[in-house]
Parts: C-alpha cells; sequence; structure tokens
C-alpha cells in the first residue's frame, strides 16, 4: 500500500484537486443560480406590491429636451441657493428644505456634466429621472460625481415640474421595482466606483466628504430654531402692540382727587414711584377688581387706588365756538398736548394758563396747534 502511495502519489493529489475544483464550480453555479432567483423574486415581489404595472424596459438617455433643461435649471439653482427658483420649479418646498438649500451652497462651486436618464413613471406624462452630474466642492480640485432622483410630473397646464410631495404606497413601490432593475443597479454602481476614486485622488475632497453632512445638518438645525426664536419674538411683540392699541382705544382721562402715591405694583406694600396731587390727570388703562387703577405715568404702567380717581369727561365745544379761524389761541386752563386728537394720544407736553399757540384747525372737539414746531392737539374748551 505504501508503495502503491509512493509511486501514484502525483495521480492522488492531482484527482484531489479536481474534485475539489468540481465542488466549487457547482458552489459557484448554485449560488449565482439562488442569487438570480432572488433578484428575480424580489422585482417580482416589488411589481406585486406596487399595484401599478412596472415596466422592465432600459432607461432612456437624454431623450426629452424638456425634462433636461427643468432638472438641469432646478439642479444648477441648487448649487447657488438659489431656494426661490427650486421652489418654483417644484410642487412644494418646505421651511427645512429652503435652509437646506441656502446653507449647502456655500460648500459648493458649480455642478456640470449633466446626464438624464428616464424611465416611465407611475403618473400619466410622468418620469423618473436619474441624473448623473459632477459636483466642484470649494476647497477640493477634482469634482465629484453624484447621483440623484428626481420624480417629474406634468400638471393641468401642461408644464413639467419636480414632484417633492410624499408619494403614495403605490408610488413607493413602483420606485422600488424600478430601483432593483439590472440597468438602475449597474448605473448606480458606476456613480460609486467614480466617487470612491475622486475621493483617492484628491486628500482635500477625501478630508471633507466624511463630516460635511453632518455638519450641513448641525447648521440647518442651529437656523431653524434661530428663526423660530425670531418668529416667536415678533409674534409676541405683535400681539402686545394689539393689546396696547386695545387699551389705548378704550383709554379714559382720569383726574386725582386727593394726595395719593403712584405704585410700582397693585398693593400699597409696593414701591412708590411718586405722589400725585389733586387736579392731576392721568391715563388710565384698567380698572382693576382689586380697587386699584393702571395708568399710564412717564411712559410706563403704574397704579393708583381707583378711590382717589375721577374719570374726566370729554367735553364737546359749543356750537358757535370762536375757534376756527386761522390765527393764535390762548390757554384758558393747563390742559395736556397731546400728538393725536384722542384722550389716549400720547402726551408732548402741558399748555399752562395763559399761553399762546399757533392755530390750525377745529377737529372734533379738538384744536389743532403748532407746538415746538410740530403739529399737536389740545382740548378746544380749554382754549380761546
Amino acid at each position: 500500500m505504501k508503495d502503491f502511495l509512493h509511486k501514484n502519489l502525483r495521480y492522488i493529489i492531482i484527482g484531489v484537486l479536481f474534485v475539489i475544483l468540481v465542488v466549487v464550480i457547482i458552489v459557484f453555479v448554485k449560488r449565482k443560480t439562488t442569487d438570480k432567483r432572488t433578484d428575480a423574486a424580489t422585482e417580482e415581489l416589488y411589481q406585486v406590491d406596487a399595484g401599478i404595472e412596472v415596466p422592465k424596459d432600459k432607461y432612456e438617455v437624454n431623450a426629452y429636451s424638456s425634462v433636461n433643461t427643468l432638472l438641469e435649471s432646478y439642479f444648477n439653482a441648487i448649487a447657488t441657493g438659489d431656494a426661490d427658483t427650486v421652489a418654483s420649479l417644484s410642487d412644494v418646498l418646505t421651511d427645512e428644505e429652503r435652509v437646506r438649500i441656502q446653507i449647502q451652497s456655500k460648500y459648493f462651486e458649480s455642478f456640470s456634466n449633466y446626464t438624464v436618464y428616464t424611465k416611465v413613471g407611475p403618473a400619466p406624462n410622468s418620469y423618473l429621472a436619474l441624473v448623473t452630474y459632477d459636483i466642484k466642492y470649494a476647497g477640493a480640485q477634482t469634482p465629484t460625481p453624484a447621483m440623484s432622483s428626481v420624480y417629474v410630473c406634468t400638471n393641468e397646464a401642461g408644464a413639467l415640474y419636480v414632484n417633492k410631495s410624499n408619494p403614495t404606497e403605490d408610488e413607493k413601490a413602483y420606485f422600488r421595482a424600478l430601483s432593483v432593475q439590472d440597468d438602475v443597479e449597474k448605473l448606480s454602481e458606476e456613480v460609486e466606483v467614480a466617487y470612491n476614486a475622486a475621493l483617492e485622488s484628491d486628500d482635500a475632497l477625501a478630508a471633507l466628504m466624511p463630516t460635511l453632512k453632518s455638519q450641513i445638518n448641525q447648521e440647518v438645525k442651529e437656523t431653524l430654531a434661530a428663526q423660530q426664536q425670531a418668529d416667536a419674538e415678533a409674534q409676541a411683540a405683535a400681539e402686545a402692540e394689539a393689546q396696547a392699541a386695545a387699551e389705548a382705544a378704550n383709554a379714559k382721562t382720569v383726574r386725582v382727587t386727593e394726595l395719593v402715591n403712584i405704585r410700582s405694583s397693585a398693593s400699597t406694600e409696593a414701591e412708590s414711584l411718586g405722589k400725585a396731587t389733586a387736579g392731576m390727570e392721568f391715563t388710565r388703562y384698567e380698572v382693576m377688581d382689586n380697587g386699584w387703577s393702571r395708568i399710564d405715568y412717564n411712559g410706563t404702567n403704574a397704579f393708583i387706588k381707583s378711590d382717589y380717581l375721577e374719570e374726566v369727561e370729554e367735553e364737546v365745544p359749543e356750537e358757535g365756538s370762536q375757534i376756527g379761524a386761522s390765527g393764535k389761541v390762548t390757554v384758558k386752563e393747563n390742559v395736556n398736548i397731546r400728538e393725536t386728537p384722542s384722550e389716549s394720544g400720547n402726551k408732548m407736553g402741558v399748555a399752562y394758563r395763559g399761553e399762546q399757540f399757533e392755530f390750525v384747525e377745529l377737529t372734533e372737539g379738538w384744536a389743532k396747534i403748532k407746538y415746538d414746531g410740530k403739529d399737536a392737539y389740545v382740548k378746544a374748551d380749554f382754549v380761546e
């Protein structure tokens, strides 16, 4: 037996290697067959899930000039951060997408070398477009191959647009079915190989790409947060302005009946801002249930006990009043000078008894005068 093995060892080794080779070939063929069956089953599954017949034709290359024109304009706008143009070519554009377009454009120098591969879309006169192009990033020398899928539809007027709305379940299944077709997978692989080659040839590009997406995401997040804060502040300011206007419209002039403290809040324990003497007048914005009144005191809110205040009745000048001709008017009794002919108008000063002012006109019980070179108003019954 030993002599036999020694004499025939070479043939035995060759036989063993042959058997191993046969086994490897069988396994390889079986695996390829299994992969093909799996791919076919996957495509068939997507075909069934879609609920819409999915064509198996190979994509067309630059087959529709109108689609090419639309998509070149769309991606050029993205490259330059022109969110308004992107919005005009799309059916919707969210605030987040708008911010992202503007931020990521800082990292682009240009997009170029467009090629558009189209397949029939699920809707009438629609296309699934695979757009390949080169991105020139700021700071890098090598253009970077990229590919984007875009759903292009036709509106009722017959114009093409980029459909960015959330797809239906049937549309999702339709797009999945197209994505696993051989020509689409091969195109995707070619772009990926070219992309990796670009990174290997350009150190600056290789250093930029791993963190670029997270960096843009962070900037988008911070910008949106700042915008939301600004919007909230603007809304609060608008509400405060509206409240102030409503208060001014309902404001009344009140007169102090006897010496009383002016407080910083509606409490006798609150800080005293000053004292109001009998005869002083204030604009009252609110009569509170706790017995206090909120008034205007030197442009800020202050509080006086309501028991020490009385409303000043607005007096309308009698018919035949002597006021109305041009010239000067003389103050008969101390009166507030206001910016507008209203008890709630901003106070510009006080007109004291005996002072004279240039008279302009009479309007709804108010005398329009010149005060420090500006138009101003006093109650007509306080002047003659």
